[in-house]
């Protein structure tokens, strides 16, 4: 067993580089894709979960969701809702990338009852899928 190593520059937090990059999405996106909605548990290897971190607060998700479709948005929710369950370097809490995208497709009309519950049934986090109730009702 080992343990992955952190890096703090992954995380950001200074406010630069706005937007999440093409090729970080698109590693999302596949880890995404490959996940079966039925099962909760993923098989990721541990780079897989190293490289994704830097995407668990990122605050350009709103941003990057809108050029995607709902099924990727879909996806990448039920990845980021079982993955923050299963590995501890996910843990994101209100931050967590779920919030944004469950609010994009609010927006768009095509959040759905059962994707509702499905997060709520598969995850251990208190904010998921609404996000924090103190920064809702910020103006």
């Amino acid at each position: 067993m080992s343990v992955g190593t952190f890096d703090p520059s992954q995380l950001n937090t200074s406010g630069e580089n706005q937007t999440i990059s093409a090729s970080l999405l698109a590693a999302a996106l596949d880890c995404a894709r490959g996940c079966d909605p039925s099962v909760s548990t993923l098989a990721l290897d541990e780079t897989d979960v190293s490289a994704l971190c830097p995407l668990l607060t990122h605050p350009a998700w709103s941003e990057a969701a809108q050029q995607l479709s709902t099924q990727d948005i879909a996806a990448l929710i039920r990845l980021f809702t079982v993955g923050e369950r299963q590995y501890s370097a996910w843990k994101a809490g209100a931050k967590s990338p779920v919030v944004a995208l469950v609010r994009v497709l609010k927006q768009r009309g095509e959040m759905t009852p059962d994707l509702t519950s499905w997060i709520k049934q598969n995850t251990d986090n208190r904010y998921l899928p609404h996000g924090d109730l103190m920064d809702r009702l910020k103006p």
